[in-house]
């Protein structure tokens, strides 16, 4: 059988075990993130519709992430395509989702500074407008990160599937000469 190079990210790590990594952080990741959306829906104001959809978003982030577990652990090709399908799939719909979110963050601002001024008095608007501020960072970054980290996903997944490809082809190419 002819030796099918194994592809490798971060310089040294298997590309197999980036997907099963994936897979985990996915998992754990998605449901934590759709818990803390639920429990955060409950006390918001104003961007009731964009937690929601943040909650499904990474719920099916959890479900997309155990069907790529599944698929690494069984090294399972047609299992791994289905998965970087969907992390694709679930990029460009976490790309909506948060470009959303950020909006709305940035919409409601006027009304959470308000309300703060309200219970601090007129003395507590600088610190009102610093707390805006604050959150207005921490979103944009956090969902930067979690952009940059799902498409570094997505080229891992990729490598796995095309590593798969290969070792699958290798495998008839053998099967046929051995028929001969």
């Amino acid at each position: 059988m002819s030796p099918v190079p194994t592809r490798t990210f971060c310089c040294c790590i298997p590309s197999r075990v980036g997907v099963l990594l994936i897979g985990l952080i996915g998992l754990v990741g998605g449901g934590g993130i759709t818990a803390l959306a639920i429990l955060r829906i409950k006390a918001s104001v104003g961007s009731k519709v964009s937690l929601i959809i943040e909650a499904i978003i990474y719920g099916l982030l959890a479900l997309v992430s155990l069907l790529g577990l599944i698929g690494a652990i069984g090294r399972k090709l047609s299992l791994i395509k289905l998965y970087f399908a969907m992390l694709v799939t679930h990029l460009l719909f976490s790309f909506g989702a948060g470009t959303f979110a950020i909006y709305r963050v940035f919409h409601d601002a006027p009304e959470y500074i308000n309300k703060c001024v309200g219970q601090r008095g007129s003395s507590g608007l600088k610190v009102c407008q610093s707390g805006v501020a604050v959150t207005k960072g921490i979103v944009i970054t956090m969902f930067i990160l979690v952009w940059i980290l799902e498409i570094w996903a997505c080229v891992i997944v990729f490598r796995y599937s095309k590593q798969l490809s290969e070792e699958t082809a290798a495998e008839r190419v053998v099967k046929d000469t051995e028929a001969w």
